[in-house]
């Protein structure tokens, strides 16, 4: 009888999927973390859909071997614990086969409690650079002694599709830590191939999400409830209730939580935006009197893009105010999973501003508006406009930002092409800048504390005006221009007085002349 069956599953895969799959096993070896009784077991039952679920057996999952810390030692020569991925890590991720294929997401994080020792850390990212490589694997990823931050794509190939490769990947990760049992994975399918990170990058971090707050001021044992869409849509209608924003206030321009302020006159959760440039002013907005006073006695419900930065900021507002409030609730999965429940949109009004390849999200568009600008753009549901000619626009494009705070800025595509030609160049200020009458530049002035505290303006004399009081860092500009300064202002030009490179960091000795009490530099 056994025999019969597994001859009738052999007749279920065809000869293209059998070789895939002995093609990988050799690849991959044995697995050392399974026992060949439970492997057998494992995948003994063939599965009858083409998306398996992470709870139904998978007959096409293929364990990937999971790397021990004793052998990743040994690969790394011995070097010392914290210098095996001491830097971001970039691997290239293949590229779709042909036009038919298509993409996939999976956004998903998870808290670690208690904390992961140094080498659970670097044994995960050793799994994890072990995974992109064997599997069709691309994004960005966060980890962090707490737990792992995700945005990862997949695409279609010979062997497998997008979909069922994110699934085997997250099952990969259930089997390297229990607590990814609990992850909420959630997937995006059926999505066009350039939705498709073209690398995978990853991050060793502190925090997954800086909030410059310790896990004594905002301890996560003290988070708010967790929501479903369902019953957080029921709550968004309840009197006596504010919904709190936890994202940045570019990200609430263009989409918000307020469809049941308009459609109910009486007894709608209010809407209430921190007006954030990065997640650290969540705390100084927290401490303000006018706001503890807004929030004083009321059900206060939060929300984010998909959950993690809720997480902290929940367990904060239950530490400072959790006695003088009615409850603080948040919302599971966040906006992508409230929008997965309400195709039609619910109470929320906008798109959805995601840190991948899809831009934001709309109700009528789940493939996002990433890529060209094309002609004939839909309605926009939020009034939002250009920063310089203030027609009506709602895309951040062209990597564009404020250049008194460092945050995103709305440019339509035609004030792009002029912007340079001006003269006088105007000056590209986010919404926040404007109202705050924020006019100093940030090249102008020196951030501490990954761009929380002003220190300190680089020109005194120069720098008249009002400065913002934190900066984003986005895009590889100041971070690391400031810190290649630092690193070679004392170290002389090879090429001496006669180089001529505009963003040469060395010093020369005409500067030396110039300046004899310190070595000054080429403007980058």
């Amino acid at each position: 009888m056994k025999l019969a069956d597994n001859n009738q599953r052999k007749k279920r895969i065809s000869r293209k999927e059998q070789k895939a799959r002995k093609k990988q096993r050799c690849q991959s070896g044995p697995d050392k973390t399974f026992s060949p009784s439970e492997h057998s077991a494992e995948s003994a039952t063939a599965v009858s859909s083409p998306v398996p679920s992470l709870e139904d057996p998978d007959d096409s999952y293929i364990p990937t071997p999971i790397p021990t810390y004793d052998q990743l030692r040994a690969q790394h020569k011995a070097k010392p614990l914290g210098k095996w991925f001491p830097k971001a890590m970039v691997l290239k991720s293949t590229l779709p086969e042909n036009l038919s294929s298509k993409a996939s997401l999976v956004l998903f994080y998870q808290y670690i409690n208690p904390a992961w020792p140094e080498s659970v850390v670097q044994t995960l990212m050793g799994f994890l650079y072990e995974l992109a490589q064997r599997r069709t694997l691309g994004g960005r990823i966060r980890v962090a002694p707490e737990g792992v931050n995700a945005t990862i794509s997949s695409v279609d190939t010979e062997n497998s599709t997008a979909a069922t490769t994110l699934r085997h990947f997250a099952r990969d990760l259930q089997r390297f830590h229990e607590g990814f049992l609990q992850t909420d994975f959630k997937f995006i399918d059926g999505l066009s191939t350039d939705r498709h990170f073209t690398n995978f990058k990853m991050f060793p971090v502190q925090e997954l999400v800086f909030y410059g707050l310790s896990s004594e001021q905002a301890p996560l044992s003290k988070g708010g409830v967790h929501l479903e869409p369902n019953e957080f849509h029921k709550r968004l209608e309840d009197e006596g209730t504010v919904v709190v924003d936890v994202r940045n206030h570019y990200e609430a321009l263009i989409g918000r939580f307020n469809g049941q302020e308009q459609q109910n006159e009486k007894g709608a959760a209010e809407y209430v935006d921190p007006m954030m440039r990065k997640s650290t002013d969540f705390s100084s907005w927290l401490e303000r009197p006018g706001t503890q006073e807004r929030l004083r006695g009321k059900q206060v419900l939060l929300y984010c893009t998909g959950g993690v930065r809720c997480e902290r900021a929940s367990a904060y507002l239950n530490q400072k105010m959790g006695s003088n409030l009615k409850g603080v609730y948040q919302l599971r999965g966040g906006i992508e999973r409230y929008l997965q429940a309400f195709p039609d949109g619910g109470h929320w009004r906008g798109k959805n501003f995601v840190f991948d390849k899809r831009e934001a999200v709309g109700v009528d568009n789940p493939d996002g508006d990433g890529g060209i600008v094309r002609k004939g753009m839909k309605p926009i549901q939020i009034e939002t406009q250009c920063c310089i000619c203030h027609k009506p626009w709602d895309r951040y494009i062209g990597k564009k930002k404020c250049e008194t705070c460092g945050v995103p800025v709305l440019m339509c595509d035609s004030c792009m092409s002029s912007i340079k030609k001006r003269n006088p160049k105007p000056l590209v200020r986010c919404p926040l800048c404007i109202e705050e009458n924020v006019t100093v530049r940030a090249e102008e002035v020196e951030y501490t504390n990954n761009g929380v505290n002003v220190t300190a303006s680089t020109n005194t004399s120069e720098a008249k005006g009002k400065m913002a009081p934190s900066i984003l860092k986005w895009g590889g500009g100041h971070a690391s221009q400031k810190k290649d300064k630092r690193r070679f202002q004392g170290k002389p030009c090879r090429f001496g007085a006669e180089c001529s490179r505009p963003d040469c960091f060395f010093a020369h000795p005409s500067e030396r002349c110039e300046s004899k009490s310190k070595l000054t530099l080429h403007k980058a």
